[in-house]
């Protein structure tokens, strides 16, 4: 299953400063290939750390909050800054400001031109909600991933929002004044055009990603199947089912159909796991998804995406640490993991790690 850390090429960060990012004031770290393991107390910074690598590469926040609440108490900026490979990239964030990134020292239009350039698959106990939460979190997480590996994707998903908000503006309008049909129909046609190639994505990444979340979970889990299955929420041409739907709309004041409520079905031993799932299955359901989208971003990008393991031992008995670990060691590139008892981490992993220590939002190697 997949190459040996040691032959295996990655996606990699060497190095990291931080200005002002949660409660780090100043932060300049290095880093090699291979593990590094970040440990400490809880409310360290930790996970802030971590927080800062998922930022430059995906552009979002790990936890959902805005934007500017990263920014250190008292300041109305921060800056984070990382080296992949011969490149640097670059994030600003401002209180009343869109975030601003940079690529070698040069503006990027939009932050979300960034994507890509630092590929990761991160874990932590928030990823709960890809199988107990809201089909909302589910389409987050094929968005999330689908665009960090195919520019295309995030093209056409910029598009279809924009149109998404376009026609839901029309909507409540036209519950005051009148608004020609024709008005919708040149938004509905690019909702159709863009949300068609939404869903053909999501189904090829969905059905390439079931076949292998299958076998990450035959090998971490307990003998129980994992299947995952891409579910529209209507099957009917977009267009034209978004005029049958108008008058609908109109009552509800936004748009019922279309990939924006489409979800992603995740059975468990034959059985919905968001209903039916212990935790304890919800939580081998997630760690499988996430593992099999790091091989296959691995296999459409020629190379390992960064992987970053957030305090998630702790939450597994020993069997599973030993299993995943094992896993993790012979298929990953680049990790960055942190833990709050290095006790946890198998022998394998720390005998070619980096460790770092939090404390108080002081980084120490050791």
């Amino acid at each position: 299953m997949g190459s040996s850390l040691e032959s295996r090429e990655s996606f990699a960060l060497s190095s990291l400063r931080l200005e002002n990012f949660r409660n780090y004031c100043a932060l300049e770290l290095s880093f090699g290939e291979g593990f590094h393991v970040v440990h400490g107390q809880n409310a360290q910074g930790k996970t802030n750390l971590l927080e800062a690598v998922h930022l430059l590469s995906t552009t979002r926040l790990l936890r959902g909050t805005k934007d500017s609440d990263a920014i250190s108490h008292g300041c109305t900026t921060c800056k984070l800054e990382g080296e992949v490979g011969r490149t640097s990239v670059s994030i600003e964030l401002e209180v009343g400001v869109r975030k601003r990134a940079k690529i070698n020292g040069l503006g990027l239009p939009r932050a979300a031109d960034l994507i890509g350039r630092l590929p990761c698959v991160c874990v932590s106990s928030l990823d709960l909600a890809i199988v107990s939460g809201d089909p909302s979190e589910r389409r987050l997480f094929l968005d999330l991933e689908l665009s960090q590996t195919h520019p295309a994707y995030l093209q056409h998903l910029t598009l279809y929002k924009r149109a998404l908000e376009q026609r839901n503006a029309l909507l409540k309008l036209a519950n005051d004044s009148y608004v020609d049909p024709e008005s919708f129909e040149v938004w509905e046609a690019q909702l159709a055009e863009h949300g068609q190639a939404l869903r053909l994505f999501r189904l090829a990444f969905v059905t390439s990603l079931a076949e292998i979340a299958a076998g990450v979970q035959a090998d971490l889990g307990e003998g129980e199947s994992l299947s995952l299955t891409y579910a529209p929420k209507d099957e009917a041409e977009l267009q034209s089912a978004l005029a049958q739907t108008r008058n609908h709309d109109l009552l509800r004041k936004t748009t019922t159909i279309g990939p924006h409520r489409d979800d992603l079905q995740i059975s468990v031993a034959g059985t919905e796991a968001r209903y039916f799932g212990s935790q304890g299955q919800q939580r081998s359901c997630v760690i499988s998804i996430k593992m099999a989208t790091l091989q296959l971003h691995a296999k459409r990008l020629g190379k390992a995406p960064l992987l970053l393991l957030d305090d998630i031992l702790s939450d597994l008995d020993a069997s599973r640490r030993k299993q995943l670990s094992a896993w993790v060691v012979k298929n990953a590139g680049q990790v960055i993991l942190t833990c709050t008892e290095k006790e946890l981490i198998s022998k394998k992993i720390l005998d070619k790690a980096s460790l770092f220590k939090v404390e108080c939002g002081v980084v120490t190697k050791e």
